[in-house]
């Protein structure tokens, strides 16, 4: 009886190894896993050498010996192929990504099964008359161990579970669950298939690069007719399977329209509100097709803390494509020129999954083409700071191929380089020849051209990758220190990517096949802002003027959730097409949130963008600002500034300086003070570290990732509490900022 306790016991540590992992304690979660598996297994083994033996026919042995093949098979797929190994058993996550294809399409705990069979293969074999207690004692402590987990750890564990939950059988597969089992495992066959062929890597390999780019890039060959009908087919396609689900029923008020203009006359404007219900419950059984990932937004929508958006195998299969694409933009100088050669060096300045940005960082990773520093799986287990720190470590030893984030990022990073250079440790660079050599080549460099070491002098990077609005303000700065400049991307959670510059760094190009495409004009916008009850009228992408400002709307491909989605962006139509590039797509330009805009007087509206160059061509130290449309005795534009220390503090001197870079950059800005005498602009100085404080403060109250800064533009009067020190609340005061120094 001492090993039927030894093997329950077991079980206990297994139970023991779920707790920990929900508390997200890393260093006891494999001393569990492997203190429960060691109990078990020896109980199995004893067990199976206990003398006392059953008169069991000659054949039961060969029988066994078939069973304990298909069990150890089912076990190593439940256990350890279908999940991931790290984060499973050893990284110290809850275990945010839930598994929900393979053989956890079948039933929610495959693994019971496997060890059901484990347990009778070894008993035919051994005949051992100890089975017939160790059996039942060992498959009902397995039973009761997965009925604890489903119903009370692991919907804490896995978003999206509950939903799971009530669409996939516990223990027992039926007719819906198999044949959701028969299509992953199709699905996984087509991607292993995929994987295995390495198409990309194969054609770098082989110098095929004519094929390569026009694999991936030849959508810039479209002419805007043939965009049109892939637009219209893959609408059709996404029809179809909205028809036959719940959401889609939902969302479409009962239309089944068949055509694009059925689609757009029958079926209204949507926002996150018409989705919340389902898709903030993560309910995977109203929707088109099961998701291969759930992704969240940072969540400044303000009516939720995310908004959790799903994203399917054959959508993550084409956002893929589209990342390939952006690679071979963002490191060519003409068309057609590939000077990727597989594993190049990425540096990792994203946020993790589920973010949007990390399901990217795996979709680049998938591609085959890219090594991150550091590498994915630890690089998500680090604060931002320190894998940023450790990144930059690893490029010095390694060197860095590429680089994609944030703009501001590239730029702070080159402004410590400037204040860093002097204080760089030698002596650890000794056993690192590739590092003190490229520290020796950069010193050399930067003291011949007459300035501070630059991260340029350091790497030549291949290309640069960034999104967001800061992407144009840093343009100039960002080539000034890293060699080149950033290849801007324009893509969000609920849309992926939506377009891409190419190597003209110049208007961005809408990408075909991963979202359908509509364009609300921009007085249709403000009508519909001005009486929430109007339905504005929508154009197709063949149908928008060079020029003009339209708010966007998506519809999404390859069995995706949101249907006429307005995403909340206004963006301009530069050109009906790029004349020097001989490319027939419209191109475009992130133009502004449309809750970002500032409207004066009705005279301008000032973008974050057109704020942000402002300020930058004042000539003002300044470390972070704010800004937001106050209502006095007349509308002001209200600026608050932390500016560096040594900056002159004069609130109406900055004030100045500023309006008049607006008046150069907006013509309508302009004329408000030349038609009315109005000088809307009005500057606070905020007090050092007042941003870095917020963030303390809000982290210490345990504020998400995304929730940590304070928006550029509009932020609520809590916020301005906070950085002005009005706010009531515990005070965090930040540690004055040393200089950071570049150390092996």
């Amino acid at each position: 009886m001492f090993y039927v306790l030894a093997g329950a016991l077991g079980f206990v540590a297994v139970q023991a190894f779920d707790v920990v992992s929900l508390k997200r304690l890393r260093h006891a979660k494999p001393v569990c896993w492997l203190l429960g598996s060691g109990l078990l297994g020896y109980g199995l083994v004893m067990t199976t050498l206990w003398p006392e033996k059953l008169p069991l026919p000659h054949w039961s042995s060969w029988l066994g010996w078939l069973l304990l093949a298909i069990a150890l098979a089912q076990l190593a797929g439940a256990l350890f192929i279908n999940l991931p190994f790290r984060s499973t058993y050893i990284a110290d996550s809850s275990g945010q990504r839930l598994v929900t294809t393979g053989l956890y399409a079948l039933v929610r705990h495959p693994g019971v099964h496997g060890f059901v069979l484990l347990v009778l293969s070894l008993f035919l074999i051994s005949r051992s008359s100890l089975f017939t207690i160790a059996g039942p004692v060992w498959i009902a402590a397995d039973i009761v161990l997965v009925a604890i987990e489903d119903r009370f750890l692991f919907h804490r564990m896995f978003p999206g579970y509950a939903s799971y939950r009530r669409q996939t059988p516990m223990l027992l597969p039926n007719k819906r669950s198999l044949k959701a089992f028969l299509e992953s495992l199709g699905q996984s066959l087509k991607t292993k298939e995929a994987k295995n062929m390495s198409i990309m890597s194969e054609l770098i390999a082989q110098g095929k690069h004519g094929e390569l780019w026009q694999r991936y890039c030849g959508f810039i060959d479209l002419s805007l007719e043939d965009f049109m009908v892939i637009q219209r087919r893959l609408l059709t396609e996404q029809l179809e399977l909205l028809d036959h689900c719940e959401l889609g029923k939902v969302i479409m008020r009962g239309a089944a329209p068949r055509t694009v203009d059925e689609f757009r006359e029958q079926v209204p404007l949507t926002t996150y509100a018409d989705y919340a219900p389902y898709l903030l419950k993560r309910r995977m059984d109203v929707l088109p097709q099961k998701p291969l990932v759930w992704m969240h937004t940072s969540g400044r929508s303000g009516d939720y803390s995310f908004k959790w958006v799903p994203l399917t195998s054959r959508q993550y299969e084409e956002m893929t494509d589209v990342f390939v694409a952006i690679m071979l933009f963002g490191t060519c100088k003409r068309k057609g020129e590939v000077t990727l050669r597989g594993r190049d060096k990425i540096l990792y300045a994203l946020a993790p999954s589920p973010y949007f940005s990390g399901v990217t960082a795996r979709c680049v990773e998938d591609a085959g083409l890219l090594r991150f520093l550091p590498p994915l799986d630890e690089a998500e287990k680090m604060e931002f700071a320190d894998r940023i720190q450790q990144g930059f470590k690893m490029a010095l030893f390694e060197g860095m191929d590429i680089f994609a984030g944030m703009s501001s990022i590239l730029v702070a990073v080159g402004e410590r380089f400037k204040e860093g250079n002097r204080k760089i440790a030698i002596g650890p660079l000794l056993r690192r020849p590739g590092a003190l050599f490229r520290l020796t080549r950069g010193f050399v460099k930067s003291k011949l051209a007459g300035r501070p070491l630059l991260p340029k002098d350091i790497w030549s990077l291949k290309g640069v990758m960034a999104g967001g609005t800061d992407s144009t303000v840093f343009k100039e700065k960002i080539k000034e220190m890293w060699g080149c400049y950033p290849l801007n991307i324009y893509g969000n959670t609920e849309a992926t990517i939506i377009a891409m510059q190419t190597w003209d760094y110049q208007g961005m190009v809408f990408v075909p096949n991963l979202n359908f495409l509509e364009f609300i004009p921009e007085e249709e916008s403000l009508k519909s802002r001005e009486d929430p009850s109007y339905q504005p009228a929508t154009v197709l992408l063949d149908e928008v003027k060079a020029g003009g400002n339209y708010e966007l709307v998506i519809t999404n491909f390859h069995g995706g959730a949101l249907v006429r989605y307005r995403i909340g962006d206004m963006v301009k139509i530069a050109a009906r097409r790029n004349e020097q590039l001989n490319i027939d797509l419209p191109q475009m330009a992130f133009y502004s949130r449309v809750d970002d805009l500032i409207d004066i007087a009705g005279f301008t509206r000032l973008t974050e963008a057109v704020i942000w160059r402002a300020l930058e061509k004042s000539g003002i130290a300044y470390k972070e600002w704010t800004v937001r449309k106050e209502l006095k005795d007349r509308p002001e534009l209200h600026l608050y500034l932390e500016l560096c220390p040594g900056e002159e503090p004069d609130a109406e001197k900055i004030a100045t300086a500023v309006h008049e870079e607006l008046k150069k950059l907006d013509s309508d800005y302009a004329n408000l003070e030349s038609f009315t005498g109005i000088k809307p602009i009005k500057v606070t100085l905020l007090p050092a570290e007042a941003f870095q404080n917020y963030m303390l403060r809000k982290k210490a109250a345990g504020a998400d990732l995304a929730h940590l800064k304070v928006p550029h533009i509009n932020p609520s009067d809590n916020m301005m509490g906070i950085l002005l020190g009005t706010e009531p609340g515990p005070i965090v005061v930040a540690k004055p900022r040393e200089k950071e120094t570049v150390q092996g």
